[in-house]
């Protein structure tokens, strides 16, 4: 006699079967947590790095304060020397009365270019073959001639000519000297200031 069995369950029933093992989960942890230190362990040495240069900065920024009180102390204490001030506003005052000479010279010599020019010419107008002068003083305002003439006559008539050029108008001559070696011209002196003065 043939014993016969009837499986009642099929495979749909049994349950299924599970991918992650317990072995698979522990490898996938164990991973994780040396992911996880490696990357901890990264931030912290790039932390520690920055504090080390955090604080290499501030040591050199108190170097830096340092070194700067001592330079403006030494330059608060630091006196400029006596002598030396002493030299150089001496030179400042030379520099000065230089320019200030410069500028006189200058003054005077525009004065006297001005002064004997115009003369010159009119001189020029009045000139007279028996008069000749030798020297000739302009100083202030007023005139010096000194010269020869011909005769005794010809200084006058030469001195009335003067009077009217356009330099000496309004001006008198106060002295004229007069005086003839022997075998020599008349030598004359003439000595002009403004009528002005003259009246005074």
């Amino acid at each position: 006699m043939t014993k016969q069995t009837v499986n009642l369950y099929s495979s749909h029933l049994l349950p299924p079967k599970l991918r992650l093992s317990f072995k698979r989960l522990m490898v996938t942890s164990a991973v994780m947590v040396v992911v996880a230190l490696f990357i901890g362990m990264g931030l912290a040495w790039q932390s520690s790095q920055r504090n080390n240069e955090i604080i290499a900065a501030q040591a050199q920024k108190s170097t830096f304060d340092l070194k700067k009180q001592q330079l403006e102390a030494q330059i608060a204490a630091r006196q400029p020397d006596a002598a030396l001030v002493a030299k150089v506003e001496l030179e400042q005052k030379r520099l000065e009365l230089k320019q200030l000479l410069k500028g006189e010279l200058s003054a005077r010599r525009s004065e006297v270019s001005m002064g004997y020019s115009p003369l010159l010419m009119d001189l020029a107008k009045v000139s007279d073959s028996s008069v000749w002068l030798s020297r000739i003083h302009v100083n202030d305002g007023k005139y010096e001639f000194e010269g020869y003439g011909s005769t005794a006559q010809s200084i006058p008539m030469w001195v009335e000519k003067l009077k009217g050029t356009e330099t000496l108008k309004g001006y008198s001559f106060a002295s004229m000297t007069m005086n003839r070696g022997e075998d020599k011209p008349l030598a004359f002196k003439l000595t002009s200031t403004p009528v002005e003065e003259s009246v005074q």
